[in-house]
């Protein structure tokens, strides 16, 4: 899987275009060039052009921290703390290669620890429901409906280029999109 996903369509190009920020449009004169995927994420997109495109929140970590020594032991703080208060495990250095790869720039539309963790614990809780559903219970109904509306509002819609990516279907097209067709009664406003 190629962490940089490129993006060569016309609505890809358009949605990278729309929601996401060339390194030069994030530099502050710091020696960036030098950062993306050692202690800063990598672009999440390219263009065909060569033109690298980056979550505009790409700075917050390194603000966070203070300067860009500090980021990976922030993000493993961060992550370590957001994963035992949700109770759902993370290995951190397998999330932080994720991280450095640019991939959750693709995933979330606040790229943070607390995110990652949260959007990863409602994944794996939408899984479970989905496999063995129970449309005739108002509370199953009720909290998958809860759990797909909080994964809808973390989580970004993805680019067509990002199915190759991650393979098809994304867990968006399963536990979001996927669970709205299979159960459109989970979802009707009374």
């Amino acid at each position: 899987m190629d962490p940089i996903a490129l993006a060569i369509t016309p609505a890809d190009i358009a949605y990278v275009r729309a929601h996401y920020v060339t390194l030069d449009q994030l530099a502050r004169g710091r020696g960036e060039d030098d950062w993306p995927g050692t202690r800063l994420p990598r672009a999440t997109y390219r263009l065909a052009d060569g033109t690298a495109w980056y979550p505009r929140d790409w700075w917050r970590l390194h603000d966070d921290a203070g300067d860009i020594a500090g980021v990976p032991a922030l993000f493993a703080r961060r992550l370590g703390a957001a994963a035992q208060a949700l109770g759902h495990p993370c290995v951190i250095a397998d999330e932080w290669q994720a991280y450095l790869g640019g991939l959750y720039g693709a995933c979330l539309r606040d790229v943070t620890p607390e995110s990652l963790v949260h959007k990863e614990r409602l994944v794996a809780r939408l899984d479970r429901a989905l496999a063995e559903p129970r449309p005739a219970d108002a509370a199953w109904c009720a909290t998958l409906r809860a759990d797909v509306e909080a994964l809808d509002g973390l989580t970004r819609p993805f680019a067509a280029c990002d199915r190759l990516r991650f393979g098809r279907p994304t867990s968006r097209d399963r536990v979001i999109d996927g669970a709205r067709r299979a159960f459109p009664q989970a979802f009707a406003t009374p």
